[in-house]
């Protein structure tokens, strides 16, 4: 009876130690959806009262992580004008990017291109512009017949073009925005908002940032110096470290202008839309930046291939917990005077094998218990699957030692 009894004990043991062995690690996991990302702070919202703007709409959002750092009435639908032109900028240098085109390649100019109005370099047919002096006539004069021009060349069509700038507008997250043109003439049903403008601005400027080396142009000459391209974007020369973006102008939108300067590492987007004209567009846009960089200062939370805090549980694998390390720098705009950022590693259910430079888990930066950011991290090194001896084995010595724990907690 007795030898039936341990029998099973020691059997129903090897059975928990089994169980046990395939979740053996415990740590603060869960699902969670990879990459650079930031959580929206509700400072955004109380910090308007430190910033008064005479526009209706404006935004500052530090470039790196999306962080929303001010804003007035950021989701308002306004028209954009020319600032449309930041998308059809993006979705150039994606094409090329791709393969779909090169810089160098020469843009046929049609009749399309050659009679739309508004503000233009007077395209020729008869002329050759490659796509870089596309990107130039867009990004500096903000000619609209570069933008058809451009579009038809990419698209095979202007509204072929104007279907991709919808569908990366979706792809971003631009849930206030429809684009009816390539280059933010009129319509009724071209409309978007400051946040919005701001998602596709920061897309820009840090996957494609060899476009600041234009918008920082505020003059140049063409057709053997007999025609001058004025940058319409009158902040430049007037703010340290301002190198962009676009400005837009129709009746219906208002004096508008997306800015981003550079200052000790940290790079903002200051937005305003909707100004009387171009001085309250100048003086407002100033009066953001400035508002962001006396306010604010980057704290490097993490740098690329820095250890995380915690060690990574892995599931039946031959080491039960691994080294991980940051996939990016984590650089977070942080309010002066502001509690210091606090960081957690979070980690995800991984089951060995696992590869060397796999995401497992993010460094979660925090600031009153609220996440502000975070980075992925990643795997240091490989980690074999465990044999079912070793896995048994390190079962049972977390149930034995699991149960004379208990068996001494009751006796303290």
């Amino acid at each position: 009876m007795k030898k039936r009894f341990w029998t099973k004990t020691a059997s129903s043991a090897l059975v928990v130690a089994l169980l046990m062995a395939a979740n053996v690690p415990t740590a603060t996991v869960g699902p969670l959806q990879f990459g650079l990302s930031v959580a929206h702070a509700e400072d955004a919202k109380q910090a308007a009262t430190d910033l008064k703007i005479d526009a209706p709409v404006g935004l500052l959002m530090d470039a790196k992580t999306g962080q929303l750092l001010w804003s007035k009435d950021e989701h308002a639908k306004r028209y954009p004008a020319s600032v449309t032109k930041i998308m059809t900028l993006l979705l150039t240098y994606e094409a090329v990017e791709k393969g779909e085109k090169k810089l160098t390649d020469v843009v046929p100019i049609s009749n399309n291109a050659y009679g739309v109005e508004g503000s233009s370099v007077w395209l020729d047919p008869k002329e050759k512009w490659t796509l870089q002096d596309m990107i130039e006539f867009i990004a500096i004069p903000s000619a609209n017949d570069a933008c058809v021009a451009t579009a038809e060349f990419i698209g095979g069509s202007e509204q072929a073009f104007v279907d991709r700038m919808n569908k990366k507008a979706q792809e971003l997250g631009m849930k206030d925005t429809h684009f009816a043109d390539s280059n933010g003439l009129h319509d009724p049903n071209h409309y978007s908002s400051g946040y919005d403008i701001a998602l596709m601005a920061r897309e820009l400027i840090t996957k494609y940032p060899q476009v600041l080396e234009v918008t920082k142009t505020q003059s140049k000459t063409i057709r053997d110096g007999k025609f001058k391209l004025e940058n319409t974007n009158h902040v430049l020369g007037k703010i340290e470290g301002m190198d962009g973006l676009k400005t837009g102008f129709t009746d219906e939108a208002g004096n508008n202008l997306v800015g981003t300067a550079e200052r000790n590492g940290m790079r903002l987007i200051g937005i305003e839309l909707g100004a009387k004209d171009d001085n309250m567009r100048v003086n407002d846009s100033i009066k953001i930046m400035e508002y962001g960089f006396s306010n604010y200062k980057p704290v490097t939370v993490i740098k690329k291939g820095d250890a995380a805090p915690d060690l990574a549980p892995i599931t039946s694998g031959v080491d039960k917990e691994i080294q991980t390390v940051a996939q990016s720098d984590l650089v977070i705009a942080t309010k002066n005077g502001s509690p210091d950022l606090e960081k957690k590693a979070v980690y995800k259910d991984v089951t060995a094998p696992v590869t060397k430079d796999q995401v497992v888990g993010e460094l979660q930066a925090l600031q009153d218990g609220k996440v502000v950011a975070s980075v992925p991290l990643v795997a240091k090194q490989d980690v074999e699957k465990g044999s079912w001896i070793r896995l048994m084995f390190r079962g049972i010595g977390h149930f034995f030692g699991g149960l004379f724990s208990s068996i001494g907690n009751a006796f303290n």
